[in-house]
Order: C-alpha cells, then sequence, then structure tokens
C-alpha cells in the first residue's frame, strides 16, 4: 500500500531525520497547554515478555485474533479457541496491562468466499482482488456484500459473547486490507489506478452503471467517486454500531495513509478518474468516515502512519496524524495511532513526540518481535523506555 503523500516526492529515510529536528519546532506549546500523556503499546505480542515491557513503560498491549480459526465452517465456532483468546486477555491483564483487541476479519475462512454475490473485490480491469491469507491481504467484500456482511457479524457477536466486559481498553475496526478500513491499493496486478467497484454487488448499487473511469462526463465521473466514498462510509458506521453492540469498548478506526484532503477532489474528477492517487482508489474520505460514525464518544480516529515525514505544515502536506487531529476535534473523536512498522530510532522519536503534542490517547508501537530482536540501527526494549521516559513522561 502507497504510504507517501500525493503530488510528493521525498526520500523517506531523509524526511525522518527532518521531522526529528522540526517536529520539536512545530510543537512548541502556549502558555498553560496541558500535555497529554497517551498509553504506551506494543502490537502483536507474544505474552512471554510481558515483565520486561512493563518495565520500560509499556501500558496495553494489542492481541491479535484470526476469523479463519475461529470459525473454521459457517456457523461452527471453535470453543476452544475462545478459551485461548480469554486466557490471553487474562495474562496481560494479570500483568496490569490493558488490552486491544483485533479481531481479524483480514484473516476471513475459505468458505466466505463461497457465498452468493461479490465477495471479492473487482476491479474496472476485470482483476479479483486476492492477496497472501497470513499478511491479511486475502479479504472478502463485507463493504457491499451483504452476505459478508451479515457473516462478519455473526461472527463479532460470538467475539463479543467470548470476551467479559471490561477486560478490553479497545477494539481495532477496518474490515479491509491489513486490518485498516479502506479498500485494495490502486495499483494490482500490473494496473494502476484501480478502482474495486466492479464487482456484482457493488454494480447492483451504482448511481453509474456502465460507467468506467475516463469515459463519460464529469457529472458521472463525481457520481461515481460519491458512491464510493459512500459504501465504505456505511460500512464504517455499520461497524461502528456492531463493535458497540458487541465489545462496548472503545473503536480504534483504523485509517491508513495520507487521507483525501481538502480541495483535492476536484481535479480527480476533472480527469474523470484518471488522474488519482492511493487515497482516492483506497476510499480514505475520513472527513465523512468520522462524521457519520454513531458511536463518536468510543470511537478512535487512528492512524496507522504516525511517523509519516514532514512535507509542509499545509492542511493537503501536513502529516496525517495533523490533519486527524483537526478531524477528530471537529467530530468529537479521540486520537490514537501507530508507527507504519519502519524499526528505526528515529520513527520511534517522532512517533512519540507527535502523540503526546496532538494529545493521542494511545501510541503503539509496530511491533514487538522487531523491538526485541532488533537489527543494526533499530530500537531496543531500552530505547522504547529511555525514549518514553523522555518524551511521554
Amino acid at each position: 500500500m502507497s504510504r507517501r503523500p500525493p503530488h510528493a516526492t521525498f526520500a523517506r529515510a531523509a524526511g525522518l531525520l527532518l521531522v526529528v529536528a522540526l517536529v520539536a519546532a512545530a510543537c512548541q506549546l502556549p502558555p498553560g497547554t496541558t500535555v497529554a500523556h497517551p498509553l504506551l503499546g506494543l502490537i502483536d505480542t507474544g505474552g512471554t515478555h510481558y515483565q520486561a515491557e512493563v518495565a520500560a513503560g509499556v501500558k496495553v498491549v494489542t492481541l491479535s485474533v484470526a476469523w479463519r480459526q475461529a470459525e473454521p465452517t459457517a456457523g461452527h465456532f471453535d470453543t476452544a479457541y475462545g478459551a485461548s483468546i480469554r486466557r490471553q486477555i487474562a495474562a496481560a491483564r494479570n500483568r496490569h496491562l490493558a488490552v486491544i483487541a483485533d479481531p481479524g476479519l483480514q484473516f476471513p475462512p475459505g468458505w466466505v468466499f463461497a457465498l452468493p454475490g461479490g465477495t471479492r473485490f473487482k476491479d474496472q480491469y476485470g482483476d479479483v482482488f486476492t492477496g497472501a491469507v497470513p499478511s491479511g491481504n486475502d479479504v472478502a467484500n463485507g463493504v457491499t456484500d451483504p452476505a459478508v456482511r451479515s457473516a462478519m457479524g455473526s461472527y463479532l457477536s460470538w467475539l463479543g459473547g467470548q470476551i467479559p466486559r471490561g477486560q478490553l481498553w479497545g477494539v481495532r475496526q477496518g474490515g479491509g486490507p491489513l486490518g485498516e478500513l479502506r479498500y485494495p491499493s490502486g495499483s494490482y496486478a500490473g494496473h494502476t489506478n484501480c478502482w474495486w467497484a466492479y464487482d456484482a454487488s457493488t454494480l447492483a448499487r451504482s448511481p453509474v452503471p456502465g460507467w468506467r473511469p475516463g469515459t463519460g462526463t464529469t457529472d458521472q465521473a463525481k457520481k461515481f467517486l460519491m458512491a464510493y466514498n459512500g459504501n465504505l462510509t456505511l460500512f464504517a458506521q455499520w461497524m461502528n454500531g456492531q463493535f458497540k453492540a458487541d465489545f462496548a469498548t472503545r473503536s480504534l478506526i483504523m485509517l491508513p495513509g495520507w487521507g483525501q484532503r481538502p480541495g483535492t477532489s476536484g481535479a480527480v474528477v476533472a480527469s474523470r478518474l484518471t488522474h488519482s492517487a492511493d487515497e482516492f482508489n483506497q476510499g480514505l474520505d475520513w472527513q465523512t468516515q468520522l462524521t457519520a460514525l454513531p458511536d463518536k464518544a468510543h470511537a478512535v480516529a487512528y492512524t496507522t502512519y504516525l511517523d509519516a515525514a514532514l512535507v509542509r505544515l499545509t492542511p493537503q502536506l501536513e502529516p496525517p496524524v495533523a490533519y486527524l487531529a483537526t478531524l477528530a476535534k471537529a467530530s468529537r473523536v479521540h486520537l490514537g495511532g501507530e508507527n507504519t512498522g519502519t524499526p528505526s530510532v528515529a520513527a520511534l522519536s517522532v512517533s512519540l513526540k507527535r502523540a503526546r503534542y496532538y494529545g493521542l490517547s494511545v501510541v503503539n508501537w509496530m511491533d514487538e518481535a522487531r523491538l526485541l530482536n532488533p537489527r543494526s540501527g533499530q530500537p531496543t526494549l531500552a530505547t522504547l523506555k529511555s525514549e518514553a521516559r523522555a518524551l511521554l513522561g
């Protein structure tokens, strides 16, 4: 998935070093400002290093669940797997760690793809999206396929029933590739500018059936884009309500990449969707998605690109966390985030500085394995402890 900002070229490593120098200047707080102290977390923890991690300042861990393991056949759930989930949560809580759960909708059982309708995303070239199962890329289309969504809902209700109320700090809400709220990338199978709206279930609700990017009128292009974004917003609404009912805790709305920024859609529509960028192909209309959430009181606008390089402090080019901070305030939701997985000390420093400055409720580091077994130049658990002490207090 592309992580670059639209129409901007920069060297990622150089950008991270630059932002370390500039973020302090950009984050000078006015007198009287209350500085937040976010919860520091780790993702994909194995459970055998909790004592050392707590000593390093870690307060919350993210535990991953897999739908395909929980429901190997339709309607039949693995009770032993449910018991294993409860044991993992208990082990973390016994170490005084809060717990975030990833429900693992990005790991659907194989039987889901045999359901009726458009169970897989399909683009205008006829490409049917598939991916590597272990990576969380082989996802089902819960955005528009009612059968897939019903199966998702049944699984989420089961999972919520396995976890006693009050034991989770939050749940990651995405449902798309890598567990994020998005369509697949705009580049796939040798094609670019892929729009994932040509499977049967999405075509059935299209306001411009038969339309293709580069054809027809700009009015048709606008209607297509509004429906494309709108379908993902409706999916986010549905899932947010489902999470409230099933888990009764915070929903971390998994918002990847750069997002569709103010004033950028006009050029995309004017080109009849031929000159686009991944934030449009992936449907990253964050402003609408956050505004439409039914359970804002427990929602966390959560960036997966907390360590994005600083390009320019404008609404179009500021780092995703800065843009989301504005949207979160307007929508009255909380803010959280994690790094992209780049295991550098610079990325760690930037992530923690931004977490404190922008008032994140939680800042997660991806991931435990590389922190415990770092290569040269990568942060260690001791680095995490010193950085957290200096920046988070």
